[in-house]
């Protein structure tokens, strides 16, 4: 701390809480919510499931004529024609409407090896990732508070990605194998994907149940290391909600 800082020791302290609960609400909020998403992403996913079962049934009208469609996005998207009929349009819609209330009560579990595709797993990712880099944030924030790193390291390091940020501050803990990073690393790679969202993101972020697992348990891993909330056990627990209720 620097010597205005020493002489107001009040002032500081409040500075410092101010600081880090503020960082810290946001990994807890940040937290929350990318289980949320988590959680309708797979409900979603099952629901797909049951609807790609459901429509093996409903047939074109047998009078009905596709239309020549046009061959062009541009003219596609100007184009008010239907592929099919109003009449099949509305079984497909009641169908996909039955297959989501069912969703939750079918049973049915994702295999370790489903890839999900749901929209909703975009902002597991970004707040999931958001919530990691609150958490490195502040812990780099109180170790310069606490006199663990200078300043001008701080003020360094605060440029830096995520990853590296981590690299650095438990360098000690990854060599001695207590926290592993491949999957935080593909959390990142996916953030990416997501935050910078083209068209080649609709087939990159489809992370498989097992890798969404791996991923949350590194990010318990990270969080046992660190001062404040969202806990280990904090994200233990929702990660059991989403993976006992959806996964095989």
């Amino acid at each position: 701390m620097n010597n205005k800082q020493s002489a107001d020791p009040v002032a500081s302290f409040t500075r410092f809480f101010a600081s880090f609960y503020r960082l810290e609400e946001a990994a807890v909020f940040f937290l929350h919510d990318a289980f949320e998403h988590a959680y309708l992403a797979a409900q979603l996913e099952v629901a797909g499931l049951i609807f790609s079962e459901r429509i093996m049934s409903i047939d074109p009208e047998p009078d009905w004529e596709v239309p020549p469609l046009p061959t062009t996005l541009p003219d596609l998207l100007r184009s008010e024609v239907q592929a099919i009929s109003d009449a099949t349009a509305s079984r497909l819609a009641q169908a996909w409407e039955e297959a989501q209330i069912t969703a939750s009560s079918s049973g049915r579990r994702l295999a370790k090896t489903h890839a999900i595709e749901s929209i909703e797993i975009v902002g597991h990712i970004i707040n999931l990732s958001a919530c990691v880099e609150s958490v490195i944030n502040r812990h780099l924030f109180f170790l310069r508070e606490s006199g663990k790193l200078a300043a001008h390291h701080y003020a360094s390091l605060d440029r830096t990605e995520t990853i590296p940020k981590i690299l650095f501050a438990f360098k000690d803990e990854i060599l001695s194998k207590r926290l592993s990073t491949s999957r935080l690393k593909h959390l990142f790679r996916l953030r990416n994907q997501a935050v910078h969202f083209k068209a080649s993101s609709a087939r990159s972020i489809r992370p498989t149940v097992e890798e969404l697992l791996g991923i949350w348990r590194e990010v318990a891993q990270l969080l046992e290391l660190v001062e404040g909330e969202p806990t280990q056990q904090q994200i233990n627990g929702l990660a059991d909600a989403v993976a006992d209720k959806w996964f095989a």
